[in-house]
């Protein structure tokens, strides 16, 4: 008979707790599918696929238009927030890396300093005038012509 290598055995048997998590994980997946399609709702009326928010029906067309700017604020969101998620990992290993992490941990902290001043300088965190609403412009516009 043929014989498997040592090497081979030793790998699939670390491998099979995958290998049951991934078919239990598909099992389970197929199961709820399966469920959602039988106890879900069975109504093919138009007003069920109707869009509405909070018991409200739209009044106006559901998209809307953003410009680069608010994706700007999540980008920068996102780039803060990893970087205070490397801070987090220094703090748990504090007592570790001693006075050449805190060093290194002061560097990091200074250029994300420096970066959101650079940021906040070149007006990237503003918000530019043309996403106030119109209304809010009108008065605005009115309030200056009143004060010249």
């Amino acid at each position: 008979m043929n014989q498997l290598p040592q090497a081979n055995v030793q790998s699939l048997t670390e491998l099979w707790p995958i290998a049951a998590y991934f078919v239990l994980l598909i099992i389970l997946l197929a199961i709820m599918l399966a469920l959602s399609y039988v106890l879900g709702p069975k109504t093919k009326a138009r007003k069920t696929h109707t869009p509405y928010e909070s018991g409200i029906v739209a009044v106006k067309a559901g998209k809307s238009r953003f410009t680069n700017h608010f994706f700007l604020y999540a980008i920068f969101f996102v780039i803060f927030d990893l970087e205070t998620i490397f801070l987090f990992a220094w703090v748990i290993a504090f007592d570790e890396v001693g006075v050449a992490g805190f060093i290194e941990a002061t560097i990091f902290i200074t250029i994300l300093f420096v970066a959101l001043i650079y940021v906040w300088r070149i007006g990237a965190l503003e918000i530019p005038r043309k996403h106030v609403p119109q209304r809010m412009r009108l008065s605005a516009s009115m309030q200056t012509k009143e004060h010249n």
